[in-house]
């Protein structure tokens, strides 16, 4: 499993099964978990469902070679548990029976595991074949003609059932589910209309269904020709809830307005790593409440009028009124440019969504899914975006393309697109099914940058320095205490905010007495005049409340 999870994009079972697992998770075990290892936590998961497995299938193994199972019975024993694997494990896990709910990747899955389950089903047959050989002439050319067939059957066919796994990912078409969609000229705007009629756009074209193609060659650096790629993702530790890295921001330091590629957050769900995706293959698939279902290729999207903006992601998970309470605090938050195409421009291609569409489902090549209200979806703001900081998307930041929502927090944000599908009815995703927020709606929040939380300020004037953001609301006024909230004064704001949905940087003076004890208390009030909330939440379910305040001194 592992080896097809690294060379097929095949997710093992225990990742699967882990993720399953957290449907059930308590909140405040959950929470304590976080708090207690922090970014291991998940990968503490991970080992711990791989090890249960392999008990699991050791103690099945030694009770089928102890019962002495004939050869054949062993030798079925693999195709039973592929059947376990497609009937009941799959859709546990929203995959679908025999992996038909993926949009990509679906008959890698089904040969991927039949390879896996044939593998442990020839590991048997061949222990109960050669345990007796040392004692039998000529060793495994004298066992009985029967077991031989078995044995080798078993064998050539896990062989075949991987050979056939790799030829899959080459052979078979991104997708067939849908007509390509291209532009024949980039300079034309966008659409109302679509490729059909009453109003049809000169220069989208639609192509028949994508047939079995032969795969492309390759460029110098190992990317495919015309299509830019990123550098090699980043190896990143893990934890439980999905936070893998926070912010590169130095203790003590202000934020810069925009955070570097290398110093932006991440958060993912995928213990066992992240979708590695190339751009001739990918395909951005959109159906459902449509009024023609269609895909675009990577080169098509990055030909569609453009749109750049300067956003704030922040994670669900920070943070933000005890930072100390986790070892990321309230790191999971950044800025940064951006480069993509408005999603309704996109659906717009072919007419947009049908009057019945009241929900957009965004699915992700790592099988993790995202919900919107189709009035979200339809924000000239919310965009499909490629270019991050002017470069390519990194691969751990989504590449080829990931979404941007204005005014939620990041699990509204998917990574590594490849499916938008406008749907009648409320869709729960895969936070939602977590029992996390479903609207995701940024609370407003500061963070203090500067002084460092203990820190030894100099006698006299002092600078105190920190970020303040509210989501789409925007931030109208930042006030810091250096009482413990006593009394209150303006903070100035350090220059305009970078675009709607921004933080903002502030900072405001203080005095110090050497041998002082000093509190120092934050807090914003955002574009509706609304106060950020003093009391501490913890981050689940709808994200973490609290004014911060440090001791210096």
């Amino acid at each position: 499993m592992l080896l097809l999870r690294s060379t097929a994009g095949v997710r093992t079972i225990p990742e699967r099964l882990l993720e399953w697992l957290l449907l059930f998770f308590p909140a405040g075990l959950f929470e304590a978990m976080l708090r207690q290892f922090g970014f291991d936590a998940k990968r503490y998961g991970l080992d711990a469902a791989v090890l249960f497995m392999l008990a699991l299938f050791a103690g099945l193994g030694y009770y089928v070679l102890r019962r002495g199972w004939p050869a054949p019975a062993i030798a079925l024993l693999g195709p039973g548990l592929w059947l376990l694997i497609m009937l009941v494990v799959m859709p546990l896990t929203s995959a679908g029976l025999f992996a038909a709910s993926l949009l990509d990747g679906t008959a890698a899955a089904v040969l991927g595991y039949l390879a896996v389950s044939l593998s442990y089903a020839a590991v048997l047959a061949g222990v109960r074949a050669w345990a007796p050989a040392d004692a039998r002439p000529g060793g495994l050319a004298n066992l009985p003609a029967r077991d031989r067939r078995t044995l080798l059957t078993v064998i050539g066919g896990a062989g075949v059932a991987y050979a056939a796994t790799y030829a899959s990912g080459m052979l078979l078409p991104a997708s067939s589910r849908a007509p390509s969609i291209l532009l024949v000229d980039p300079q034309e705007p966008v659409p109302s209309g679509g490729v059909d009629p009453p109003n049809p756009h000169p220069q989208a074209v639609s192509t028949p269904p994508a047939q079995p193609r032969t795969p492309e060659p390759t460029a110098a650096v190992g990317g495919t020709p015309g299509l830019p790629e990123p550098a090699v993702a980043r190896d990143l530790s893990r934890d439980k809830d999905g936070a893998v890295l926070q912010s590169g921001r130095a203790a003590g330091q202000l934020a810069t307005a925009i955070t570097s590629n290398r110093d932006f957050y991440i958060v993912t769900k995928n213990a066992g790593g992240d979708p590695s995706l190339r751009p001739g293959d990918w395909r951005l698939l959109v159906d459902g409440e449509v009024e023609r279902s269609f895909q675009l290729d990577y080169a098509t999207l990055r030909k569609l009028p453009a749109v750049q903006v300067t956003k704030t992601l922040e994670c669900i998970s920070n943070f933000v009124g005890k930072p100390e309470l986790a070892p990321f605090g309230a790191e999971l938050i950044s800025t940064a440019q951006w480069k993509g195409v408005a999603v309704r421009d996109i659906l717009a291609l072919t007419g947009g969504p049908k009057p019945s569409a009241q929900w957009m489902a965004v699915l992700s090549a790592d099988e993790y899914t995202s919900a919107l209200p189709i009035e979200a979806a339809m924000d000239p703001a919310t965009l499909l975006v490629y270019e991050m900081n002017g470069e390519v998307l990194p691969r751990e930041h989504g590449y080829p393309a990931r979404l941007l929502v204005p005014g939620r927090y990041g699990m509204k944000n998917p990574k590594w697109v490849i499916g938008l599908r406008p749907m009648s009815r409320e869709f729960l995703d895969w936070y939602g099914q977590r029992n996390w927020s479903k609207e995701g709606i940024v609370r407003t929040m500061t963070r203090i940058d500067s002084p460092a939380p203990g820190g030894k300020p100099s006698a006299g004037e002092n600078m105190l320095s920190g970020i303040a953001y509210a989501g789409a609301r925007g931030i109208k006024r930042v006030e810091y205490s250096s009482d413990g909230g006593d009394t209150w004064d303006d903070a100035e704001v350090l220059e305009p905010a970078p675009g709607q949905d921004a933080w903002v940087r502030w900072q405001g003076p203080f005095e110090f007495v050497p041998g002082a004890r000093v509190t120092l208390v934050a807090r914003a009030t955002d574009g509706n005049d609304a106060v950020q909330n003093e009391e501490f939440t913890l981050p689940e379910p709808n994200g973490g409340t609290g004014w911060p305040r440090i001791d210096v001194g």
